[in-house]
């Protein structure tokens, strides 16, 4: 089964968060300065998703101002408002006009799962949803004490079971069956469909969190942390980012790459560092000085201007055993295969190596990040933005 087809429950006033939200839905709110919702877009976007919208209302203006017709590589973000509260089961009742199967997540809340087997449904069933050990959510009486038979079927108990995590999917059959009218998905839509047994269960094991409570917004950062695990992106420079030419230090020899570009944009879009590593022996060889890679660098950044997107800190190492500067024969702990530079710049980001990859077309490349402890992914053949993806679903989910 083939879903592209995204929507982000996001309509809500979350008044049980009192002030907080009296500006900010809670889907904007920050946590370690990304927008929450952004977390989950991040998970569609990695897995392949190519349309996304977002179902609004309280304060919908916001969400256009940040995510309304923007397009992240091939994926399209849309708003779409209600034009009055409609609930949870009146919001998703809007889907059935694009005549596609959708997943569904709630926009206040996040866990991890395996999206490839999630994705797949029977056919017997029009809808299928997450669940999780309800070990921290005592107080919420919606789907709660759900039991999964061996046949994915979905079962009410009165003991203590799994509960609704907020993700479905949703076949166009059962969108077509639902009313634009005000109504609660988890109180009066999916009961029905369950006691039908046209709903299928699937368990994940992963933590899972719920913003719509001050005592669990606390949690958030921490929780994020664990399981947002990119922080930083290192890349080499010639060869990986731009055409390696041999010794480029003149802005008519800078040529990127394809899809560096979009590249830099995925990783700025959510805040994820990205920083250079690159050897440039040129200097220390008087190919080329100083303040020809300087110029050069303030060139590249007057490029990434125009597409308003940025690298965050470039780290050189201009050193060569032989050169007839002896200042540039210095340091050459910083210069690759050695791992100065990476060390540097992990201090000067505060980034444990835990929380970063590098991707690097050469062996020297691989050996410095090897020696940090930090995971390389070399460059392939294929843009460099659908390998980043790739790279980023492998690194997030190790």
């Amino acid at each position: 089964m083939r879903i592209d087809h995204a929507a982000i429950l996001a309509g809500g006033f979350g008044k049980r968060l009192g002030n907080i939200t009296k500006k900010t839905p809670k889907p904007l709110l920050k946590i370690n300065n990304l927008e929450f919702i952004k977390y989950l877009i991040f998970d569609l976007v990695i897995n392949g998703f190519r349309k996304i919208i977002i179902l609004t209302h309280y304060k919908d203006e916001l969400f256009k101002k940040e995510l309304n017709d923007l397009k992240i590589l091939n994926v399209k973000i849309i708003c779409l408002k209600e034009k009055k509260p409609l609930g949870t089961g009146g919001s998703i009742a809007q889907l059935k006009k694009f005549n596609k199967d959708f997943l569904v997540l709630n926009g206040d809340s996040y866990t991890k799962f395996n999206y490839k087997k999630f994705i797949s449904i029977k056919k017997s069933r029009l809808a299928k949803i997450l669940v999780v050990k309800n070990n921290n959510y005592k107080s919420n009486k919606k789907l709660n004490n759900l039991k999964i038979s061996k046949s994915s079927k979905i079962l009410f108990s009165n003991n203590k079971g799994f509960m609704n995590a907020g993700i479905y999917i949703f076949k166009k059959e059962a969108l077509n069956s639902f009313k634009i009218k005000k109504n609660s998905l988890e109180d009066d839509l999916l009961p029905l469909l369950i006691k039908k047994d046209l709903v299928e269960g699937y368990v994940s094991k992963n933590d899972f969190i719920d913003i719509g409570l001050k005592k669990n917004l606390k949690k958030t950062s921490d929780f994020l942390n664990r399981n947002f695990k990119t922080k930083a992106v290192l890349f080499d420079r010639d060869g990986t980012l731009n055409h390696n030419y041999g010794y480029v230090f003149e802005i008519k020899k800078f040529k990127w790459l394809n899809g560096a570009i979009e590249a830099i944009k995925l990783l700025n879009f959510f805040k994820i560092k990205i920083i250079v590593i690159t050897n440039q022996s040129g200097i220390g060889r008087c190919y080329y000085s100083m303040k020809s890679y300087l110029k050069l660098n303030s060139e590249i950044n007057k490029d990434l201007k125009k597409y308003k997107i940025k690298i965050d800190k470039i780290y050189c190492a201009p050193y060569f055993k032989f050169a007839k500067n002896k200042k540039f024969r210095k340091d050459a702990h910083l210069r690759k295969p050695n791992n100065g530079m990476i060390k540097k710049a992990l201090h000067d980001f505060k980034i444990l190596n835990k929380n970063c990859f590098m991707i690097g077309d050469k062996n020297s490349d691989l050996i410095a990040a090897k020696k940090t402890g930090i995971k390389f992914y070399k460059k392939s053949k294929i843009s460099l933005h659908k390998q980043l993806i790739k790279n980023l679903k492998n690194f997030q989910s190790l």
